[in-house]
């Protein structure tokens, strides 16, 4: 994404990955290989301020031998805004600054101070079905700011990516069913959940819980994963509805670092679907046994496997 501060480079030695949170800095490194599966070589996640990131990304990159090698840093949820607009029907080439326009009066400062990116959403299987784009946009002081932490880190700037492709990513790399992918991640504060098909991002919604109020136990728990529940549902309707497909039959939710049976029970009870945990090591080669926290490494890792073929 946010192709104007994204680069091209072999990726032979591999690529590097990294995302930020109040607590620290996930960082991971994948190195595809041709014929299996891609293999991380590591991933971890280094405490530390936020203030702290570009010092702690520089630190770990060294002690891990990454310095001078690419890299892709997946932006924090909220510090973007992603919009569902639908395209003008204009030139590919000029599509861009069309809808820099239509979305001037969505976004809380100067148009002049956004970068933008777009990525179509495929039609459905209605013949006469309208076009759909989801529209990135980042204050470019935020973009400038995770570019000069990975250029003192000694890295190569890839392409800043935003959650919903990294994990995408990820989806891409779980069997196909042909009946679309759903993904469901939970930050701190929040969740999100992602519905692919054909390797395409068709759908993304914010969902209002995430960490901090799952690892609550008793009503609190079973409350919160009815609404978050509730959400879902209503995104898996919205999906059949606009892109005439049959009903997603299953959920693959993100690891945690905790006990995450009572929440998976209670969303196959209200949704009525397969619902598992996502397994790293059925999707990936590991050179390192999985630490307890790989979890928070999702972002990291999912903006690891980028290609030159991924993103709008």
């Amino acid at each position: 994404m946010l192709k104007r501060f994204s680069r091209k480079f072999s990726s032979a030695g591999g690529l590097t990955g990294f995302s930020r949170t109040d607590a620290g800095l996930a960082l991971a490194h994948v190195v595809r290989q041709a014929g299996s599966k891609p293999c991380l070589t590591f991933c971890d996640f280094l405490p530390g301020e936020m203030a702290e990131s570009q010092n702690v990304l520089g630190e770990g990159c060294r002690r891990r031998g990454l310095s001078s090698g690419g890299a892709v840093c997946a932006l924090e949820v909220g510090s973007y805004q992603l919009l569902q607009v639908a395209p003008p029907e204009v030139p590919e080439g000029e599509l861009r600054e069309a809808l820099r326009w239509q979305i001037r009066d969505l976004i809380d400062f100067p148009l002049e101070e956004a970068v933008i990116d777009v990525f179509q959403v495929p039609r459905g299987n209605q013949r006469e079905k309208a076009r759909t784009a989801y529209v990135v946009v980042a204050h470019q002081e935020q973009v400038r700011q995770r570019v000069a932490q990975m250029k003192e880190a000694r890295l190569k700037v890839r392409a800043i990516d935003i959650p919903e492709l990294v994990l995408r990513n990820l989806a891409n790399l779980l069997p196909e069913t042909g009946r679309g992918m759903a993904f469901l991640y939970f930050g701190v504060h929040s969740g999100l959940l992602i519905i692919t098909r054909g390797r395409e991002l068709c759908l993304a919604r914010n969902l209002p819980l995430g960490v901090a109020a799952l690892i609550e136990g008793g009503d609190s728990l079973e409350s919160n994963v009815e609404t978050i529940a509730l959400e879902i549902q209503r995104s898996f309707d919205f999906y059949e509805r606009s892109f005439a497909q049959v009903p997603i039959g299953s959920l693959v939710v993100a690891p945690q670092e905790f006990d995450t049976g009572p929440i998976l029970a209670g969303l196959r009870a209200s949704l009525g679907i397969e619902v598992a945990t996502l397994d790293l090591e059925q999707i990936l080669e590991c050179s390192e046994p999985l630490p307890a926290h790989a979890g928070r490494c999702l972002l990291a890792i999912g903006a690891a496997l980028r290609t030159d073929e991924e993103g709008a």
